[in-house]
């Protein structure tokens, strides 16, 4: 009889270590399977019926559950696999600012205007600038206060950075300077990262880790560091800001780096780019002409004595009137060229293009009185402001299709030019950009004489209000 059967072949002698290394194996688990069998008769051997009767019903028992638990397992890990988890939603919730009209209120302490000594409008401008201009000093604040917040949030974000951004000279005292803070603390820490270390938080609150954005994950990391910095670190919590554009809380430091021993107010965010963004544009156009580092230092000054940069109450944020004030002195003065920005995680770039500046002796007061003016006459509401461009052009924002309400005011931001900062502009905040622009270029039409503490007098909300709500006066921008 021919059968054809197939051999393996055999071990040659220098294959024999081989052949064995790999029957090893078998042979161990054939003997450990013999064993096992061997032992289990001569264990039933001598059970009675009864009680091998119960043995093979809890064998049964075991095999039956394990069957079922296996089956389980695969049909979760299929649908698992079949569950598209939806993406994250990257376009931001439009902001809704608060609709109820401040009142005046008895202070126990009123703000008082500045004091100058110098006479002359650019006299006070110039001795103004020396005081708010960030020092050496207010520097050094805002890295030690970032290297103490690093130091206490480590325990809980590990890998993330804090870096401090000192917006004027934070040692001396300014009107609003809780309501607007002069330093900035921003966390920077990798997204991902970030989602897995908050992970109980998360669950703790009842958030499906797949629905989580990156807007709630700031939110979520915000809360958690602000309750560690409160607890452990001699912070005091002061406000929260979680419905504006950038989520943030405004913190008191310790006492204990302060010169004056009450704490210094902050802004807390987690990546936030906005302070990364100014403090670049501020480099980039000192390094062209140091009045326009001026300009924008007074400008943020009055818009913030004035209170009109109150980003809770629809104005435009500090970011948008220092992009107001750049503009101005491209497409006015021509004094800067126009400008682009870059941002990979925590660094900045501006590019500037090399456009020939206009050269001209104006001091930063002549400079300021010509932006009250240039806003007293261009329509923000039909106008764009465009760094990247540096001209005057006509915006191509188009009329909501609903009854809800637009501000029609487009100020791109250079670093990213799909946001625009004058979107969250309210009736109420144009109503009061307004009513500032005018107040100040009828103050500064005096030229020369004109007095800057009358300028900068702190804002104060009326006893009673018009009986016309801000959404229902007429917005137009005048001519």
């Amino acid at each position: 009889v021919g059968l054809n059967v197939s051999h393996s072949p055999p071990c040659q002698p220098a294959n024999r270590t081989e052949c064995t290394n790999a029957a090893m194996p078998v042979l161990e688990s054939l003997e450990g399977r013999s064993l096992l069998v061997l032992a289990s008769l001569a264990v039933t051997c001598c059970l009675e019926l009864a009680q091998l009767l119960v043995l093979a019903l809890c064998c049964l028992m075991y095999i039956l559950l394990r069957n079922g638990w296996m089956h389980l397992q695969q049909s979760r890990n299929v649908d698992l696999a079949s569950l598209k988890i939806p993406p994250r939603p990257s376009s931001r919730p439009k902001f809704c600012p608060s609709s109820q009209l401040p009142i005046r209120q008895e202070s126990k302490v009123p703000v008082q205007p500045p004091n100058f000594q110098s006479c002359g409008l650019s006299a006070q401008v110039d001795e103004l600038l020396e005081l708010i201009t960030p020092s050496e000093a207010s520097e050094r604040v805002a890295n030690e206060l970032a290297e103490y917040t690093q130091s206490i949030i480590q325990e809980m974000l590990s890998g993330a950075s804090v870096s401090g951004y000192a917006n004027a000279d934070v040692l001396r005292g300014t009107a609003f300077g809780v309501a607007v803070p002069e330093i900035d603390l921003v966390v920077t820490a990798d997204p991902d990262s970030l989602e897995r270390q908050l992970q109980g938080r998360l669950a703790k609150g009842g958030i499906p880790k797949t629905r989580m954005d990156s807007r709630k994950m700031q939110k979520s990391a915000i809360r958690a560091c602000t309750d560690l910095l409160v607890a452990a670190g001699g912070f005091k919590f002061r406000r929260s800001a979680f419905r504006c554009e950038e989520p943030k809380v405004t913190l008191m430091g310790p006492s204990t780096m302060s010169v004056s021993g009450q704490g210094i107010p902050v802004d807390f965010s987690v990546n936030c780019a906005t302070p990364g963004c100014h403090a670049a544009l501020i480099a980039a156009c000192g390094e062209i002409d140091e009045r326009s580092r001026g300009l924008i230092l007074l400008v943020r000054r009055w818009s913030k004595d004035r209170g009109v940069c109150h980003v809770a109450r629809g104005h435009l944020p500090p970011y948008g009137w220092t992009l107001l004030a750049i503009f101005y002195l491209q497409a006015q003065e021509k004094l800067l060229p126009p400008m682009s920005g870059l941002k990979s995680g925590a660094r900045y770039e501006v590019q500037k293009r090399q456009v020939p500046g206009r050269l001209n002796d104006c001091t930063v007061g002549s400079f300021f009185a010509g932006f009250v003016g240039f806003y007293q006459q261009i329509d923000l509401q039909q106008e764009v402001v465009s760094l990247r461009r540096g001209v005057r052009q006509e915006s191509q924002i188009a009329e909501p299709a609903d009854d809800a309400f637009s501000s029609n005011v487009h100020i791109e931001d250079p670093f990213d030019p799909d946001r625009n900062l004058g979107s969250a502009l309210s009736a109420e905040g144009i109503q009061r950009l307004r009513e500032e622009l005018a107040r100040a270029d009828q103050i500064l039409s005096a030229g020369e004489k004109a007095p800057l503490a009358e300028v900068l007098e702190p804002w104060a909300p009326p006893e009673k209000h018009s009986l016309i709500s801000a959404p229902e006066a007429e917005i137009a921008w005048p001519h």
